[in-house]
C-alpha cells in the first residue's frame, strides 16, 4: 500500500544574471506503508520487600523464569537487553507536622528489559506466557520492520516526484522555464515510524489478542531549480 502526502515551499529569487540566476526552490514530501514483520515488547519484573536483598531475591527468582520461558519460545539471546535496573527505597507515609524523621520501610526493585519478536503470530503467545512466568510490569508494544531499505527507497522516489510535480506546475503557473537543477538534499532522514501501544496483561488461558496494523517510512527532499523566461 503507498500512501504519498504533499508538503511543499517555493522561493523564486529576483532577477536572473549569470552569476546570480534565478531559482525556485521546493520541498517534497513522500510516504509508504508496509504490513510490520516484527515488534519491540517491553517487560519486566517489579517486586517490593522489607529488604533490598529479599526484594532483590524475589525479583531474580521471578525474571529467571522469564528469561526461561522466553529461550523456550524460541526466543534468541541478542534478542533481549535489560533497559532499566534499580533498587528504590519506600518510604513511610508521615503526617504533615509529624516531627519524626523518615524511615524507609522497605524496598522495590524494578528490572525490565526490551524483547525482539520477529515472529508476529506468536505474540499472544508470549505474553501470556511471559505474565505467567512472573512479568507484572509492561511497558508497551511497539511495532516495526526488520529491514526498510527497500521502502526508504521508495519513499525517497515518491519525494522527489513529489517535488518535480510541483516544481512542473509552479513553472506553468508563473509562466517560466525550468532551467535545470541546481541543488538536491535530503531532509530529515527516512526512518520508520512506528506504532506503539501500551497494553496492561494479566495470566489467562487463552492468547491474548494483537493487531498489528501498519508501520509509516516517510523521506523529505528540497530540490532547487534554476529557472527562465
Amino acid at each position: 500500500m503507498k500512501n504519498i502526502l504533499l508538503a511543499l515551499a517555493l522561493l523564486v529569487a529576483g532577477p536572473a544574471s549569470a552569476e546570480d540566476p534565478a531559482t525556485m526552490t521546493l520541498t517534497g514530501f513522500g510516504e509508504v506503508a508496509a504490513t510490520p514483520d516484527m515488534a519491540m515488547l517491553s517487560l519486566g519484573v517489579v517486586t517490593q520487600g522489607q529488604t533490598a536483598a529479599g526484594a532483590l531475591g524475589e525479583n531474580s527468582r521471578h525474571l529467571a523464569r522469564v528469561f526461561d520461558r522466553l529461550e523456550a519460545e524460541g526466543i534468541a539471546a541478542e534478542d533481549m537487553q535489560t533497559t532499566r535496573f534499580s533498587i528504590d527505597p519506600i518510604w513511610s507515609q508521615r503526617d504533615l507536622d509529624s516531627r519524626e524523621p523518615p524511615r524507609i520501610d522497605g524496598y522495590t526493585v524494578t528490572n525490565s528489559l526490551s524483547v525482539t519478536l520477529r515472529d508476529l503470530g506468536r505474540i499472544g503467545t508470549v505474553l501470556d506466557t511471559v505474565t505467567q512466568a512472573g512479568a507484572n510490569d509492561f511497558g508497551g508494544l511497539q511495532f516495526g520492520l526488520q529491514d526498510p531499505a527497500l521502502l526508504q527507497e521508495a519513499a525517497r522516489r515518491a519525494a522527489v516526484a513529489d517535488a518535480q510535480a510541483r516544481a512542473a506546475l509552479y513553472a506553468d503557473a508563473a509562466g517560466v522555464e525550468i532551467a535545470g537543477i541546481l541543488s538536491i538534499a535530503e531532509g530529515g532522514g527516512a526512518q520508520p515510524a512506528m506504532r506503539s501501544e501500551m497494553i496492561a496483561f494479566s495470566a489467562m488461558p487463552v492468547p491474548v489478542p494483537v493487531a498489528q496494523g501498519q508501520v509509516t517510512v516517510s523521506a523529505h527532499v528540497t530540490i532547487t531549480y534554476e529557472i527562465g523566461q
